[in-house]
């Protein structure tokens, strides 16, 4: 193509650009709908048509065409060892949500209030992503494991006198998820804290409170909305999480994840997996709406404007 007709091609370009402009100026329910139709057929084919069928699935006795039931629901509350580990489940997660959001915001206020090397933390903070979920929960379980890196080091500084062995426990659930949900907290956290008016911590303590009625009276209440969204973008993970607590935990600390993938997996029984997973999503439905009746508007990190 010759160099000469390019201007003609960019001029017609242009035309045309424009042409579509005064179109779509003209016709504003046409332009609605090109902005809203595109995302909305996305969501529908990829989110809700797969929740109608599992929603379907699930009340079948088995693969369609199997007659419709609700043994499958029926099972899940009538059988004890299914509410056990529903109620574990919940269990586990609030303790590492509450974990990850307290240490997660101390770490972002020490970065907003003492440190003047920001971005490498906010580095740090970001870089296990950097590398697969299942590599680092390996990586995990050589560190916790008996006669591992922790026992070791723990035994080589005189702290214990035989190896503990945390692999497959509780604790090694918790750390794990920690671990992997941290970065979710601070960056919220962060990012509320960053827009917190330093001068009204001024004058609160120009008035004569103190750094700890100030936190309580200022600080936590602006920062409470980012508060929220750290808390959902951690908890609601790890209620359906299943590698963690499979690889850390053992048999000992099941979780509801754990046994969704058993049932669709392992035992074919995907109508039962199917009734296990619509629960699990109503529950975490419950858990984003108690969390927008306790946060307010999850769009402004910044806190309150009162």
């Amino acid at each position: 193509m010759s160099s000469a007709r390019l201007p003609g091609i960019r001029a017609n370009v242009a035309d045309g650009f424009e042409h579509w402009q005064s179109f779509l100026r003209d016709r504003p329910r046409l332009k609605i709908f090109l902005i809203v139709f595109p995302p909305a057929l996305v969501l529908a084919v990829f989110f809700l048509l797969p929740l109608v069928f599992m929603a379907y699935l699930s009340l079948l006795e088995g693969m369609p065409p199997a007659p419709a039931t609700f043994e499958n629901y029926m099972r899940l509350v009538t059988q004890e060892v299914y509410l056990s580990i529903l109620w574990r489940t919940t269990v586990i997660t609030a303790q590492a949500t509450i974990l990850t959001v307290l240490i997660g915001y101390a770490i972002a206020y020490s970065m907003v209030r003492f440190s003047r090397r920001t971005t490498m933390i906010l580095l740090l903070v970001i870089m296990p992503f950097w590398t697969n979920y299942i590599i680092r929960m390996y990586a995990w379980i050589n560190i916790l494991q008996t006669n591992g890196v922790l026992d070791a080091a723990l035994l080589f500084v005189g702290v214990i006198n035989e190896p503990l062995g945390v692999l497959y426990s509780h604790e090694a659930v918790l750390i794990g998820f920690i671990y992997i949900y941290l970065p979710l907290a601070v960056l919220p956290f962060y990012a509320s804290l960053s827009y917190l008016d330093q001068d009204l911590i001024d004058a609160s303590m120009d008035l004569g409170a103190g750094p700890i009625k100030t936190f309580l009276s200022i600080t936590l209440p602006m920062t409470k909305n980012g508060i929220m969204v750290g808390v959902i973008l951690v908890g609601i993970p790890i209620f359906g999480s299943f590698i963690t607590p499979q690889l850390l935990g053992g048999t000992d600390n099941t979780m509801v994840g754990m046994i969704i993938e058993n049932q669709f997996v392992e035992a074919f029984n995907w109508s039962f997996g199917a009734a296990l997973s619509i629960t699990v999503a109503f529950i975490v439905v419950a858990m984003l709406v108690l969390g927008m009746l306790a946060g307010g508007n999850f769009f402004d990190l910044g806190g309150e404007d009162e």
